[in-house]
């Protein structure tokens, strides 16, 4: 198991002047100070910032990003297939998906930090006009990454590789800036056991140990459950015949595949006829999901499961509630084992039930990812997580997953907002030195925590 507390390195301490009142400076703003992101004594600006959760970057413009999302979203919204009316239902549909995208929060926030740092007007057309200059080569968009995370003093960030593989993704992040975690809930699903030509229980187990024990040796920090896109959270307890029973029956009425496809950790589980072999899916999904939390202990890595809803419209409440967890975090055999649980997103919006979660059990950690790109809603987050759990439960996260400017941004916000909410605790009686631990737990240090990170 990692260290439950890793050491403080030089970039993310600071020194704090005990001469001065922390209640008189936080009460007294000076034009300096509006500019910078205090909590009393504390400048968090000066903080090491670990990002908890990201997805690969590439290189390509703002407005090139935008549109891949809107196509995925259209995707999403439009059924497959031709019938009548579908050409009008696509204008009706991208025309929302716009608005959707250009007019969130999110977009306003973003856009004008990028003017202020770089002086351009505060539109997709001046975004691009930054991103273009820094995309011509790999060498010249590493260098573009690092300067980023110079920048906003962002020490590492924990990038999630983008294909379920044992294999560090393939990444312009500069090599000592970055770890990596998987995708593990591919090898639950019917399509990966028929593609990997699996027909017995026990063969499926050994290639799933397999993998995982291949992905630890090559570094790998931790592993990723994204079935809150097809399917609810909770698990039964299936035994191992019952398991194997699951599986003989459906392997029987296992849909082909298009070996041309190109299937997504998001897509919906096959569609049976017969109820009963629907639920024969979901006893076989229960029991890998058991063996590959129990493993993961075993191995001493944290599982992270997506748990949230926004944005996305293949995103259902229900698939995502997180009450479903409390008997995964109850489980005996899944608590002798030690797992570690990551909830990122903050469950949103069951936000106040996560933080429920990390004040209840000890190896539950939750992050801000996603909701540190909407600044109004991360106050509504951070102050509910803090109301309730500690702060070295709670990890900064950007869930970026288009150009490098996004892992910038949702740090800067992370800093404004917990600045914000740290200050609310020195009225409520916290010392100076409390604030300094919450935030620095926060910023870094329980990241570096969860997924053994020493730089």
């Amino acid at each position: 198991m990692f260290s439950r507390r890793v050491a403080v390195t030089a970039l993310g301490s600071i020194p704090v002047a005990a001469s001065v009142s922390a209640a008189a400076v936080a009460a007294t703003p000076t034009a300096a100070r509006t500019n910078r992101h205090m909590a009393g004594n504390l400048d968090l600006a000066g903080l090491a910032v670990v990002d908890s959760h990201m997805h690969p970057i590439g290189r390509k413009l703002i407005s090139q990003a935008y549109s891949g999302l809107m196509a995925d979203f259209v995707k999403t919204l439009v059924p497959p297939g031709e019938y009548a009316g579908k050409p009008e239902l696509l204008v009706h549909v991208r025309a929302g998906v716009n608005d959707l995208v250009m007019a969130a929060p999110r977009r306003t926030g973003y856009f004008n930090y990028i003017a202020r740092n770089y002086g351009v007007p505060p539109t997709i057309e001046g975004f691009d006009s930054i991103v273009s200059r820094h995309i011509g080569s790999d060498a010249e968009f590493q260098s573009y990454v690092k300067a980023v995370l110079d920048r906003e003093r962002i020490a590492t960030v924990v990038l999630q590789a983008a294909e379920p593989a044992p294999s560090p993704p393939a990444t312009l992040i500069p090599p000592d800036r970055y770890v990596w975690t998987t995708v593990v809930s591919e090898m639950t699903r019917l399509r990966w056991i028929t593609a990997q030509g699996l027909t017995s229980l026990a063969d499926i187990l050994a290639a799933i140990d397999q993998i995982m024990e291949s992905a630890i040796e090559r570094g790998a920090r931790g592993f990723k459950n994204m079935s809150a896109y097809y399917r609810t959270l909770g698990l039964t307890r299936p035994t191992a015949s019952e398991a194997e029973a699951a599986l003989k029956r459906v392997l029987k009425v296992a849909p082909q595949v298009d070996p041309a496809a190109t299937p997504g950790p998001m897509d919906q589980n096959p569609a049976f006829a017969d109820q009963a072999d629907s639920a024969a899916l979901t006893t076989l999904e229960d029991f890998l999901f058991r063996h590959i939390y129990v493993k993961a202990g075993q191995l001493s890595r944290p599982i992270i499961i997506h748990s949230a809803v926004a944005l996305h419209p293949g995103l259902r409440a229900d698939y995502n509630d997180p009450r479903p967890l409390y008997n995964i975090f109850t489980d005996p055999e899944i608590q002798r084992a030690g797992t570690l649980f990551v909830i990122i997103h903050a469950g949103y919006p069951s936000t106040e039930l996560v933080a429920a979660f990390i004040s209840q059990f000890p190896n539950v950690y939750t992050d801000v990812s996603f909701y540190s790109k909407y600044p109004g809603t991360l106050l509504q987050v951070y102050r509910d997580l803090l109301a309730l759990g500690p702060s070295d439960r709670i990890m900064h996260g950007s869930d970026s997953n288009s150009v490098p400017e996004e892992i910038g941004y949702c740090a800067w916000n992370s800093r404004a907002v917990l600045a914000k909410v740290l200050t609310e605790y020195l009225e409520f009686g916290w010392t100076q030195s409390d604030i300094d631990t919450m935030a620095e737990d926060i910023l870094h240090r329980t990241a570096r925590t969860v997924f053994g990170i020493n730089a």
